[in-house]
């Protein structure tokens, strides 16, 4: 059986913060997961309406990134 869908590929950002070391005393989640694609992981704009909900709460974006104006995860357009 062949696959329609194709392999997507990801990254992962680990935030440090300012001091550039991780606090394991904070409970906030350092990773931030992305496709490899994703133009800019900090602008909401290249992100899909989920993944723009994701990170106005400071959370990961889970790979709801776009390319060419479509979340490969969702479906969603810009």
């Amino acid at each position: 059986m062949i696959n329609s869908h194709p392999r997507l590929r990801w990254r992962v950002l680990v935030r440090t913060g300012s001091t550039g070391k991780l606090d394991p005393s904070k409970p906030a989640r350092p990773l931030s997961w992305h496709l490899v694609t994703c133009a800019d992981t900090g602008l909401a704009t290249a992100h899909c309406a989920e993944g723009r909900r994701l990170l106005a709460s400071a959370d990961d974006p889970s790979g709801h990134c776009l390319l060419e104006g479509v979340c490969p995860r969702c479906g969603l357009t810009s």
